[in-house]
């Protein structure tokens, strides 16, 4: 399976990269929402895990107009992120997400934990 990663935290995804690696993904790596909408838009992709916060445009904008696509409505979107206010989890999933994994994540599992939430 191919994901999308879009973080723009260089070294959260990185270690996240290494983890959905290791349970067997494939990964493309963007540092950001709006490259995360480009690269969405030029190829194709089995899921996304999005960054709640970015600067150019937060994660579930992206999920938002992911969602709202036709072409995209069906593949799954996964939170990884630090946002931890009250109700973050159901605005999420109210985006269309499939599920959260919150920050500090385990990098040896969070690529299971991605595998749960997308099948």
């Amino acid at each position: 399976m191919h994901i999308l990663l879009a973080d723009d935290d260089e070294s959260i995804a990185r270690v996240a990269c290494l983890g959905l690696r290791r349970a067997g993904f494939t990964v493309t790596v963007v540092d950001g929402g709006l490259s995360a909408l480009l690269a969405a838009r030029e190829a194709a992709f089995d899921a996304l895990v999005l960054d709640w916060n970015m600067p150019d445009q937060d994660g579930i904008d992206v999920c938002r107009q992911l969602q709202a696509d036709p072409a995209w409505a069906r593949v799954p979107i996964v939170f990884l992120t630090g946002a931890t206010h009250e109700g973050a989890e159901q605005e999420a999933l109210a985006a269309g997400a499939r599920g959260v994994i919150f920050k500090p994540f385990d990098p040896m599992t969070v690529g299971e934990q991605v595998r749960q939430l997308i099948t």
